[in-house]
C-alpha cells in the first residue's frame, strides 16, 4: 500500500502540464510557471499527531513508521518540544536529525514574559501580578542553567545536527523524564530539553508516495507562552490530524478539548484512533460497543463530528509484530489467542495466516494508513492541489491573451514592410508602448488604492476583534462578582470553581462572526479592484482576465488551533478578617473576586493576544493572495511591454532602412514569419494544455 498514490499521480500530471507551458512560454513569460512548478515539487502533506499523556502517541508513531523504540515512550515528557518526522522531503538529508534551540529573543520571552501580554494586563487590570505567568518559566531557566553549565548561553539560537539518530539522542533533546533533576547529573536524559524549540528527524520510507511531515505535539495550553505558541503554530500548519484516545477512558473532557481546538471545516480531515485496545479485558466483545459509544458522544458534543473517522488500534501490538527479540516472541504467542482471531473476523472479515500478520491487522495501523491516504488523495491534499490548479489556469489564460495580442501585432508588422509603412509601424509600436505604459499605470494605481483600503479593513477588523474579546472577558468577570456576593450572603464557603468552556464557546462564535464580516469587506474590495483592473486590461488583451478569479483564497473561515483552555479554574473562598474572633469567619466576596479575577486573566490574556494575532495573520494572508491574483494582470502587461521594447531595440534600425534595401526587407519578412510560426505553435501548445487543465480527471488528462 502506498500512502497518497493518487495525489502523487495528480501532482505529477499537473507538473507535466506546467512544465510544457513553461517550455512553450518563452524566456520572457516563464517566471510564473517556474514558480508554480517549484511549488508542486515542494508539495508536502502535513499531519499532526495529538493526544493526552499516556494515550500512546510516541508508541503509535514508532509503529506507524516501522521503527520500534525510536521515539522515547517510557518517560514522562517535561518539555513541549515539537518533533517533526520529515518523510521523503526533497532536499532533506538521507537520515539523521536536527535540533533547533530557542533564540535569545524567544528565550527572553519565556523567562521574562510577553510584553504585549503585560501591556494588556495593565490596561485591563492595573496592578496585575505577572508572577502568575512567570514563576514556572524562572524555574525552567534555573533548571537549564544547572544542567548545561557554562555552555548554556552559547547554545541559544543554535542547532545540533546528527547524521544518524538513536533513542538516546532523542531523549537528550525532547524529553526530560522526571520533573526534577535529582540523580540525573551524569545522565544525558533531557540535557537540552529545556531550550529545545523544535526537532526534525529525516526519514525515507517507500510506502509514502508523497512527502509527508508527521508532527508529534507533546503539549498544548502550555504555561510557557512561547512553547505554547510553537506547538499551536505547528498545528496551524497541519492539514490532517490524528488524535489518539485511550481505550480505558475514551473521549474525556480533555479529549473533547483537543477536538474543539480544530475548527469545524477541519473535522473532515481528522482521524480519531482509539488506542490501547489490547488492554481491554475482552477485546472481541468490547471494541464495537466502545466505538459506537464514542461516536454517539462525539456527535452530541461536536456538531461537525459526523465527518470524523473513528478507528480502533494498538500501537503495542504493531510494535510487537515488528520486534524480533525473545521477549517479543513470548508476548506475541500470548496475545495471539482466540479472542484476537474472533475480533479480526468480526471487524475485518478475515484472519491472516501468519502470527505477525494477525497482530499487524489487529493493531489498526494499516487501517489508519489507508484512511490517511484517502484524506491526502480526496481531502485536504485534493483541495490544496485544486487551488494550485486554479492559479495555473489563471496564468495560462493570461499567457494565451498575451500571445494572441502579440500575434496580431506581428501580423500587422508583416503587412508594413514598405518604407513608409515601416516608419509608420515604428510610430505605432511606440504608441502602443505608451498605451501599455498608461495601462500599466492604471492597474498599478488601482492596486495602490487597494492597499490603504484593505489596511483600513484590517485595522477595523483587528479593533473589532480586540473589543469583542475584552468586552466578553469583562462581562464574564462581572457575572462572577454577582455570584460570589450571593454565595457570601448565603454563607456558602465552598471553593469557587469557574468553567471557562462557556466563555470559550461564546468567544469562538463571536470571533468567527467578526472574522466573517471583516473577510466579506476585504473580499468586496478585492473583487472591485479585480473588476476594474480586468476592465482596463481587457481593452488591450481581450480574454486576459477570463481565468483570473478570487476563487479558493485561503482562510475562508477563521481556522486556528490556538484555543482557550477548557479546564476549570478553582479559588478558595477567602475569609473576611475581623476583631470579633468569637464570630464565625465570613466569606469576603471582594477579595475572593480579586483572586479569581487575577487567576482568570492569567489564563485569558495570553490566549487573547495569540488569538488576535492569528486572526490578523489569516486575514492578511487572504488579502495578499487576492492581490497576487490581481497582480497576474499587471505581470501580463509587463511582459507585453518587455516584448515590445525588445522589438523596438532589435527592429528599429532595420525598419528604417527597408525602403532602400530590399534584401533587408526580405530578411525582416522571414524573421517576422518565423515569429508568427513560433506564436502559432505556442498557442497550439497552450490550447492543448488548457484543454488538459479543464479535463475532469487531471491524472487522465496528462
Amino acid at each position: 500500500m502506498e500512502i497518497g498514490a493518487l495525489q502523487r499521480t495528480r501532482i505529477a500530471a499537473l507538473r507535466r502540464i506546467v512544465a510544457d507551458i513553461e517550455e512553450a512560454a518563452g524566456r520572457e513569460a516563464r517566471a510564473p510557471f517556474e514558480r508554480l512548478r517549484l511549488r508542486l515539487d515542494g508539495w508536502t502533506a502535513r499531519v499532526a499527531v495529538i493526544g493526552q499523556v499516556k494515550a500512546g502517541k510516541s508508541s503509535f508513531l514508532n509503529a506507524f513508521i516501522g521503527a520500534p523504540g525510536l521515539l522515547p515512550s517510557d518517560v514522562n515528557p517535561w518539555t513541549s518540544a515539537v518533533t517533526n518526522l520529515r518523510i521523503n522531503l526533497p532536499g532533506d538529508p538521507a537520515g539523521g536529525a536536527c535540533f533547533r534551540f530557542f533564540d535569545e529573543a524567544a528565550w527572553e520571552e519565556i523567562v521574562e514574559g510577553d510584553p504585549r501580554v503585560r501591556a494588556l494586563a495593565e490596561e485591563m487590570l492595573p496592578g496585575f501580578d505577572s508572577g502568575l505567568l512567570l514563576r514556572q518559566a524562572q524555574e525552567m531557566k534555573a533548571r537549564a542553567q544547572a544542567r548545561l553549565g557554562p555552555a548554556y548561553g552559547g547554545l541559544l539560537g543554535r542547532a545540533h545536527r546528527y547524521d544518524s539518530v538513536t533513542p538516546e539522542v532523542l531523549e537528550a533533546y525532547v524529553c526530560a523524564g522526571p520533573g526534577a533533576d535529582a540523580g540525573l547529573e551524569d545522565s544525558g536524559l533531557g540535557l537540552y530539553s529545556a531550550i529545545t524549540r523544535e526537532a526534525d528527524l529525516y526519514l525515507h520510507l517507500p510506502e509514502f508516495a508523497v512527502p509527508v511531515v508527521l508532527t508529534d505535539t507533546p503539549g498544548v495550553n502550555d504555561p510557557f507562552l512561547v512553547r505554547d505558541e510553537v506547538t499551536c503554530r505547528s498545528l496551524d500548519r497541519a492539514d490532517i490530524f490524528v488524535i489518539l484516545l485511550s481505550a480505558h477512558q475514551p473521549l474525556t473532557e480533555a479529549d473533547l478539548a483537543l477536538l474543539r481546538m480544530l475548527p469545524a471545516e477541519r473535522a473532515r480531515n481528522v482521524i480519531l484512533v482509539l488506542n490501547r485496545i489490547d488492554e481491554l479485558d475482552e477485546m472481541d466483545a468490547e471494541i464495537e460497543p466502545l466505538l459506537s459509544d464514542v461516536a454517539a458522544r462525539l456527535r452530541a458534543a461536536l456538531p461537525a463530528a459526523a465527518a470524523i473517522s473513528i478507528l480502533p488500534g494498538s500501537a503495542w501490538l504493531a510494535e510487537l509484530a515488528l520486534r524480533e527479540d525473545a521477549e517479543a516472541r513470548a508476548l506475541r504467542a500470548e496475545a495471539d489467542g482466540p479472542a484476537l482471531r474472533r475480533y479480526l473476523l468480526a471487524r475485518y472479515g478475515r484472519v491472516p495466516e501468519t502470527e505477525a500478520g494477525r497482530l499487524r491487522l489487529a493493531s489498526g495501523v494499516e487501517e489508519v494508513k489507508r484512511t490517511l491516504g484517502r484524506l491526502i488523495d480526496l481531502g485536504a491534499g485534493h483541495r490544496q492541489l485544486a487551488a494550485l490548479h486554479e492559479e495555473v489556469r489563471a496564468e495560462t489564460g493570461a499567457l494565451v491573451a498575451l500571445c494572441k495580442r502579440e500575434r496580431r501585432s506581428v501580423a500587422q508588422q508583416v503587412e508594413s514592410l514598405s518604407g513608409p509603412a515601416a516608419a509608420r509601424f515604428l510610430t505605432e509600436i511606440r504608441g502602443e508602448m505608451a498605451r501599455l505604459s498608461e495601462l500599466r499605470r492604471g492597474i498599478e494605481e488601482r492596486l495602490a488604492r487597494l492597499t490603504p483600503t484593505t489596511d483600513r479593513i484590517l485595522a477595523r477588523g483587528a479593533a473589532t476583534l480586540r473589543q469583542t474579546v475584552e468586552t466578553a472577558i469583562r462581562a464574564f468577570l462581572e457575572e462572577r462578582r454577582g455570584e460570589l456576593a450571593a454565595r457570601a450572603a448565603a454563607g456558602d464557603r465552598r471553593p469557587v470553581s469557574v468553567d471557562l468552556a462557556r466563555l470559550g464557546r461564546l468567544l469562538d462564535r463571536e470571533l468567527s462572526e467578526d472574522y466573517r464580516r471583516t473577510r466579506s469587506a476585504a473580499d468586496e474590495a478585492l473583487a472591485e479592484a479585480l473588476a476594474e483592473a480586468a476592465g482596463l486590461a481587457s481593452e488591450r488583451f481581450p480574454g486576459v482576465a477570463a481565468g483570473v478569479s478570487l476563487h479558493g483564497l485561503p482562510h475562508e473561515e477563521f481556522a486556528t488551533t490556538l484555543t482557550l483552555a477548557r479546564r476549570p479554574l478553582t479559588v478558595d473562598m477567602i475569609a473576611r478578617r475581623g476583631w470579633a474572633f468569637w464570630r464565625g469567619a465570613e466569606a469576603d466576596p471582594a477579595r475572593t473576586f480579586e483572586a479569581l479575577r487575577r487567576i482568570t486573566l492569567a489564563e485569558l490574556l495570553p490566549w487573547s493576544q495569540k488569538i488576535l494575532a492569528a486572526a490578523a495573520e489569516a486575514q492578511a494572508l487572504r488579502i495578499e493572495t487576492g492581490k497576487e491574483r490581481i497582480g497576474i494582470l499587471l505581470a501580463t502587461v509587463d511582459r507585453a511591454m518587455a516584448e515590445r521594447a525588445e522589438r523596438l531595440r532589435s527592429d528599429a534600425a532595420v525598419l528604417a532602412q527597408l525602403a532602400a534595401d530590399p534584401v533587408r526587407a526580405a530578411q525582416m519578412s522571414n524573421r517576422l514569419q518565423s515569429r508568427l510560426e513560433v506564436l502559432e505553435r505556442r498557442l497550439q501548445v497552450l490550447a492543448i494544455c488548457d484543454s488538459r487543465l479543464a479535463h475532469p480527471s487531471l491524472a487522465d488528462a496528462a
